[in-house]
C-alpha cells in the first residue's frame, strides 16, 4: 500500500494575514487546491483525500516518481504557501501514512521524498444509503445530512479496524480505501439500509470505477447489499 502526504507550510500565518473577513477566501483557495490537485492525481490513477486541507493524502498505489513530480508542479502553480511531500509504503494504508508523515518531518519547504510501489492491490468500498433521495423528499436537508453523518461515523469505525482511509464524497456517498486483506470483513458488513460496492484493482481510480460498477449491479438486481468486482 502506498500513500503520499502533502503538507502546506506556514498555513496558519497565511490565514491570519487575510484579516478577519477571511473564511470565504480560505474556503475558495482550499477548494481550488483540492479541485486542481484531484484532477492531476486522477490522471495518474490516484485519488486525493483532502483531510484537513493543511494536510492532504494521495492514495498513491501505482503512481511513479515522474507522475508525482507532475502533481507537485500543479501544486506549485496554485498553492499560496510552500509545501513539502513524502510517499511511503506499508502493510496497511495507516502504516504507510505513518511512515510517510515521519519522513515528511525531515524535509524542508519544497522538498519531496519518493518510494517505489510495493505491488499491492487496493480495495475501494463505496457506501451508499438506500433510497436517499426519496428520504430527502419526505424530510429536510438537515435531517438527511444527519443520516449521512451517521454513515460517516460507521465507516470511520470500520476504517479504524482495517487501518484504512475513508472520505466523504458528497451526497450520501462515503468511500473507504484499504488493503486487499480487509476484503472478507468488508464483504460481511451489515449496515442497515446501506449498499456497499467494492472494487479491487492496482490503483485508486480503477478501484473506484469497479466499486461504482458494483453499486450499479446492486441497484439493478436488488439482491445482496454488497457486491465485489475485482480487476483481472
Amino acid at each position: 500500500m502506498k500513500v503520499t502526504v502533502i503538507e502546506l507550510l506556514n498555513y496558519e500565518e497565511w490565514i491570519s494575514g487575510l484579516g478577519t473577513d477571511r473564511e470565504w477566501k480560505v474556503q475558495t483557495v482550499q477548494h481550488r487546491l483540492y479541485s486542481e490537485l484531484q484532477k492531476a492525481v486522477s490522471e495518474h490513477g490516484g485519488f486525493l483525500v483532502p483531510m484537513t486541507f493543511h494536510h492532504m493524502l494521495i492514495i498513491a498505489n501505482g503512481i511513479n516518481q515522474e507522475a508525482h513530480n507532475k502533481i507537485y508542479d500543479t501544486m506549485k502553480s496554485i498553492s499560496p504557501v510552500p509545501f513539502r511531500a513524502s510517499s511511503a509504503t506499508g502493510k496497511t494504508l495507516v502504516n504507510a501514512e505513518r511512515e510517510a508523515f515521519r519522513r515528511l518531518k525531515t524535509l524542508n519547504a519544497w522538498q519531496t521524498s519518493f518510494i517505489e510501489d510495493d505491488g499491492s492491490r487496493l480495495v475501494a468500498a463505496h457506501f451508499d444509503i438506500d433510497s436517499y433521495l426519496r428520504r430527502l423528499e419526505s424530510g429536510t436537508i438537515v435531517e438527511a445530512m444527519a443520516q449521512v453523518n451517521e454513515l460517516i461515523k460507521s465507516v470511520n469505525m470500520v476504517s479504524k479496524e482495517v487501518e484504512g482511509v475513508s472520505a466523504y464524497l458528497g451526497g450520501d456517498n462515503v468511500v473507504l480505501f484499504a488493503g486487499e486483506d480487509s476484503l472478507e470483513k468488508l464483504e460481511n458488513l451489515e449496515l442497515e439500509s446501506v449498499k456497499i460496492g467494492i472494487g479491487v484493482a492496482v490503483n485508486a481510480r480503477e478501484s473506484l470505477k469497479l466499486a461504482a460498477e458494483a453499486l450499479a449491479f446492486i441497484r439493478k438486481f436488488r439482491g445482496k447489499h454488497v457486491k465485489v468486482i475485482k480487476a483481472p
